[in-house]
């Protein structure tokens, strides 16, 4: 019985995987592409047919898993496995399969009556949401920079006037006056409302219709490697397909009949004016439409009718297939043309954006490349043709199908990644848009969305030199942050907001959210820097204009370092219990920040060979009720019942000193497991405790850092069943909100729990659950510079192959220590530490002892 297709026997392939010869054990070839596979994955029409690239040496070897060069380790530290039997056939150590590795596809059988339902193509400038049925199915349009310039710019408040009299008050103890201070001083400089940062608005949809009729055989397949949608229908015998091409600024569709139809479409404005979320702004009313024909095609515009900004808009250009009747109506552009029968007919949709700086002629990458840049493999046997709908339905029962469903997350999260990091990075809804009235404006959330969200997978799966993403938005508004300093704290330097889009001013905050005082981007943003320097090397990420908002932001955390305690501050949200306010004193957070910028800003320097401004600051956390707590000042109870779990900071990249033993690592383990146990006590959407995926992603991350495989898992588990649609795109909440958080979020767990690193030292599989007895991964980064190309596990012993550049040999300033999960044998020895020798590439087969 064939069991590859879902409607043909049992929905898990157990075959068994065959085994291959030592000479290949770390070896596979892509798979092979049969006439039975998706039918997007067949080569596309001349329309859709992209351009062949030449991906890096690193990204062959993540596609075709064969290593490029070989360096042999010392022979009497790491023996090799050998067959037992001349034959072969029997393999100590992991068993390999010939297949290729990781999810390329997926298929979904849903249609979407909404667009947050829809299936995403993404070029990192535009995207594209595909959704509705085949009665009319539409296709949303958003650019990266299309921000809509609705809201007012003021500067931040003189609070650094009031600042020491609210100070005083925390540190008194009374902080219901240190609020009153700060409020009295806002209202004072005529801030009566909170002023959100500018939405990212949507540009246009195209809505095509294949006319009123019943319809069977609904069929979405999304693949991956490709970035392109295709839609099947079997009554009427029909297909449409999307794509965007990487870098581009263009939206290809393709749709063909096998029988003669009429097709209409309509290119116009979103018409969608709600969001999951009670309250979101409505700003369809901010904008204007205007229709009209160039000698390329009709075009559908819409700009914005704020004064002073009316040139800031979006240009929706649709090319046609000729003989086409174009009408032009008053505020869209109605098309029509019969389709032949079996003729595929090609559109094609340009979006520009006028009124903003941009650079259309940057290259961000190749998409396939990127792609294949990591995969995972956790051996679920799961088809690809099995259905999102049955994945997500059965995982919470069957092992397989739960391995399945994580090894599909892996992928489409970083597809969903990739496709919405172009020019800049994902916004909380990457590069999509679908409603005028997005949750938090769909805008840049810097107090945990972005760095634990849309851009916690770039640098550990494989695409480090993606970051250039996030530093092309900040660097361009250091004026801004400078000004952010004056304002706010009167020091020099520079302050980051906790939220922006189209400026950096830190004007966002009400007395509930008082962000103002929230001062750990600047330090988290180095961090992330410093990582992607470690991973690649290249010392050009840290170019002069990075290099001086670097400075500033140190300069900034000098002058608070300074004063002492950290007053008034702001932890992410949360307030402590039983106050009124949540100005608080030493946030855990604050202080494992600035701690932490102090060590990536060493690494910084030294990239440049220069020397960093000291900054040094005392680890001075505090423990309450056996759990690490979130405020370090006294008299400032915890608040466990929250979605954030900001506090374990220390843990999420390069382990604080501070948290490698002793009381501060048992209180952050205590605090993983008792957030876990909140969660579960209600794991659903608000009024329930599931609330906010990236909290997942932080509890995720910390207890990989203890070693805690479990409380990983379940983080993982529930970003994948609870957090993900059948579309595969992500929710903020538990089924609920358009979100890429756990699009990115998921990836950084899954890869942390399988290789964790410092400057000197990787980790391997530090947080393995016994659900993943099998499996393999490859493309994680590390901070010595060398990549994990393949790493191969068993229950009898583990492969791996580590690969680096040239320009990464100055990481390695010292030699790299190799940690093991558990004893492997080694000349008769069992042992869990192995030192590598020199070199850039290394190749290890152990067996555990």
């Amino acid at each position: 019985m064939d069991c590859t297709r879902p409607d043909a026997g049992p929905l898990v392939d157990r075959r068994p995987r065959r085994p291959s010869t030592v000479e290949h054990d770390l070896g596979r070839r892509p798979r092979q592409r049969t006439g039975h596979d998706l039918d997007v994955a067949r080569p596309p029409p001349r329309g859709l047919r992209g351009g062949r690239h030449r991906p890096g040496r690193r990204a062959l070897a993540a596609a075709d898993g064969l290593p490029r060069a070989r360096s042999s380790v010392h022979p009497h530290r790491v023996p090799r496995i050998t067959p037992r039997g001349a034959d072969g056939g029997c393999i100590r150590g992991p068993v390999v399969s010939a297949e290729r590795p990781g999810r390329s596809s997926f298929v979904s059988t849903s249609t979407a009556d909404r667009w947050d339902e829809g299936v995403i193509v993404g070029s990192g400038r535009v995207g594209a949401l595909v959704w509705g049925s085949p009665r009319e199915h539409v296709v949303s349009i958003s650019h990266e920079r299309f921000f809509l310039p609705v809201h007012p710019r003021p500067l931040p408040p003189p609070l650094a006037d009031v600042r020491g009299a609210a100070r005083a008050a925390l540190i008194d103890g009374d902080a219901a006056r240190a609020a009153r201070i700060v409020d009295d001083a806002v209202a004072a400089a005529g801030y009566d409302r909170l002023i959100w940062t500018d939405p990212l608005a949507p540009c246009s949809e195209l809505r095509v219709r294949f006319g009123d009729h019943s319809f069977s055989g609904y069929r979405r397949a999304v693949d991956l490697e490709n970035g392109a949608v295709a839609l099947h229908w079997s009554d009427s015998r029909a297909e449409m397909r999307v794509r965007a091409p990487r870098g581009t600024q263009s939206v290809l569709v393709e749709v063909r009949s096998q029988v003669e139809t009429a097709l209409e479409l309509r290119l116009g404005m979103a018409t969608d004016n709600h969001a999951d979320l009670p309250g979101a702004v409505d700003y369809a009313d901010h904008v204007r439409a205007e229709v009209d024909q160039d000698p390329a095609g009709p075009r559908f515009s819409v700009f914005s009718t704020a004064p002073g900004a009316s040139d800031i808009g979006s240009t929706t250009t649709l090319r046609l297939p000729p003989g086409s009747q174009i009408e032009l109506q008053r505020d869209s552009v109605v098309a029509r043309f019969d389709l032949r029968p079996d003729e595929w007919a090609a559109l094609e949709l340009d979006v520009a954006v006028s009124g903003v700086e941009q650079d259309p002629s940057l290259d961000i990458g190749d998409h396939a490349a990127l792609l294949r840049a990591s995969w995972l493999d956790l051996h679920s046997g799961v088809s690809e043709d099995v259905p999102t709908e049955h994945v997500l339905h059965g995982a919470g029962q069957d092992t397989a199908l739960l391995r399945g469903l994580i090894e599909l997350a892996y992928a489409a999260g970083r597809y969903t990644v990739i496709g919405s990091t172009g020019e800049l990075p994902a916004t909380l809804q990457g590069v999509w848009q679908g409603t005028w009235a997005p949750a938090w404006s769909a805008d840049y959330t810097l107090n945990g969305n972005v760095q634990n969200g849309g851009v916690a997978s770039l640098i550990p799966t494989g695409t480090p030199q993606q970051i250039r993403a996030l530093i092309r938005l900040l660097v361009p508004h250091l004026d801004d942050y400078r000004v952010n300093a004056k304002q706010l704290f009167g020091f020099r330097g520079a302050l980051l907001p906790s939220r922006m889009s189209s400026h950096g001013l830190a004007n966002h905050f009400n007395g509930d959210f008082p962000h103002e005082f929230w001062i750990s981007c600047g330090g988290w943003i180095l961090r992330m820097l410093a990582d992607a320097v470690l991973a690649t090397g290249d010392r050009d990420l840290v170019d002069d204009e990075t290099w001086e908002l670097v400075l500033e932001i140190l300069h900034f955390y000098e002058d608070l370092v300074a004063e002492g305690v950290f007053a008034p501050a702001y932890s992410p949200e949360n307030t402590p219990a039983g106050s009124a306010t949540p100005l608080s004193v030493d946030p855990a957070m604050d202080v494992a920040v600035v701690r932490d910028a102090a060590r990536a800003a060493r690494i910084l320097a030294e990239a440049r060979g220069e020397t960093p401004p000291h900054l040094e600051i005392e680890p001075r956390f505090r423990v309450e009720q056996g759990r690490l707590a979130e405020w370090s000042g006294a008299g400032q109870p915890d608040r466990l019942a929250h979605r954030h779990v900001s506090q374990l900071y220390p843990l999420w990249y390069d382990t604080d000193p501070a948290f490698e033993a002793g009381e501060l690592r048992s209180a952050a383990g205590r605090l993983v497991k008792d957030k876990i146990a909140w969660r579960a006590m209600d794991p659903t959407a608000p009024p329930g405790n599931m609330e906010m995926a990236f909290g997942l992603t932080q509890l995720g991350l910390a207890a990989t850092a203890l070693g805690d495989a479990d409380s990983a898992e379940q983080c993982v588990r529930w970003l994948a069943e609870l957090h993900t649609r059948p579309s595969m795109t992500t929710t903020h909440d538990a089924g609920v909100i358009f979100n890429v958080d756990a699009a990115g979020g998921l990836p950084a767990v899954v890869a942390s729990m399988l290789v964790r690193s410092s400057r000197d030292r990787i980790d391997l599989l530090p947080a393995l659950p016994a659900t993943w007895p099998g499996g393999a991964v490859g493309g994680l980064t590390t901070r010595t510079g060398l990549v994990v190309e393949r790493l191969e596990w068993s229950t009898t012993g583990l492969q791996v192959l580590l690969g680096g550049e040239e320009q990464s040999d100055w990481v390695r300033s010292q030699p790299v220590r190799l940690r093991l999960p558990r004893p492997v044998a080694v000349d008769g020895q069992a042992v869990r530490e192995i030192r590598l020798p020199s070199g850039r590439e290394h190749r290890l087969d152990l067996t555990w002892a």
